[in-house]
């Protein structure tokens, strides 16, 4: 979430304080030249706060991205954006083989 509104070189607003970014705001701002933000995360649900990646998540997942992110986890943007992409893996189901058809 924004910690601060997102304003533009010409003093628009981009983005207000406390909206949530998105990938589409993400290259809003990128095509403005907007390279820094105040951010704010999102409390954990546990509580702890300690573990960037949400829990249940497979352990090849948690692992990835743990891994991918490790050199940049201490900038808040960085790991808004790490917490994000959990959230997406997370939502995403397994299809499930139907035991109709051809074996």
């Amino acid at each position: 979430m924004l910690a601060e509104a997102i304003r533009n070189h010409q003093d628009q607003l981009l983005l207000e304080a406390g909206r949530q970014i998105t990938a589409k705001s993400i290259r809003v701002f990128k095509s403005w030249g907007i390279r820094r933000m105040a951010v704010r995360s999102e409390p954990a649900v546990d509580g702890s706060g300690d573990d960037p990646v949400p829990s249940g998540m497979p352990p090849a997942v948690d692992e990835g991205l743990k891994e991918r992110f490790a050199d940049v986890v201490a900038d808040p943007l960085m790991a808004a954006i790490m917490q994000a992409a959990a959230r997406q893996l997370a939502a995403r189901q397994p299809k499930k083989k139907s035991g109709y058809g051809r074996r």
